[in-house]
């Protein structure tokens, strides 16, 4: 079996508007790490849990592929050089946030599809502009268990004042509704009830 590569992974194509820092790859023998020198294009996908990696050609040296292993799940593929993906324009990697490599390792060891968020979509309305998803994710998971949040913004990347929020229980979407409704969010009382979609 070849030499086996450990890398951080990235949220997949990006809108670049929502991105605070660029991100590189640099490499050693047996590992891709990330740094805030220059950003790259091209990246993998681990068939199993669709979580993406950032990897060049340089990456493979002088060899046309090599066994590579996904950092969030452990599946591991081999990988040819000229089957790399390439970045969309006006897109780019960020980090994977912990909490999303932690819901997709959760649903995998539940047999969940990786995608999984969850059964309980809500809609909230009356956000502060200021109001950014890590305020959501601790005002709601403070309640529940949070899947995903998801603000709507403008084309320049500004909250628009309303979002979506799927709780990864029936419950625990019913708890957010009835302790939420009005509660006040960054000097706004926000409108929290079960999304139409």
């Amino acid at each position: 079996m070849g030499l086996s590569f450990v890398w951080t992974p990235f949220l997949h194509a990006c809108h670049a508007f929502s991105v605070t820092t660029t991100l590189a790859s640099s490499s050693t023998p047996s590992t891709i790490s990330t740094s805030t020198t220059a950003l790259f294009d091209t990246y993998v996908r681990c068939g199993k849990c669709q979580s993406v990696f950032e990897m060049t050609e340089n990456d493979f040296g002088s060899r046309n592929g090599r066994r590579l292993e996904c950092s969030v799940c452990t599946h591991s593929w081999f990988q040819s050089k000229d089957k790399l993906l390439k970045l969309n324009e006006g897109f780019e990697m960020v980090p994977l946030p912990e909490r999303d490599m932690e819901r997709i390792q959760n649903n995998m060891q539940k047999g969940l599809s990786p995608k999984f968020m969850g059964d309980f979509k809500l809609y909230i309305g009356n956000i502060a502009f200021e109001c950014h998803e890590d305020d959501l994710y601790e005002v709601f998971g403070r309640v529940g268990e949070v899947g995903e949040v998801s603000l709507v913004r403008d084309d320049e990347g500004r909250n628009r004042g309303f979002g979506f929020i799927t709780m990864r229980t029936k419950e625990d979407g019913e708890k957010a509704i009835e302790e939420l409704n009005g509660a006040p969010v960054r000097g706004r009382n926000i409108a929290v009830r079960e999304s139409n979609n």
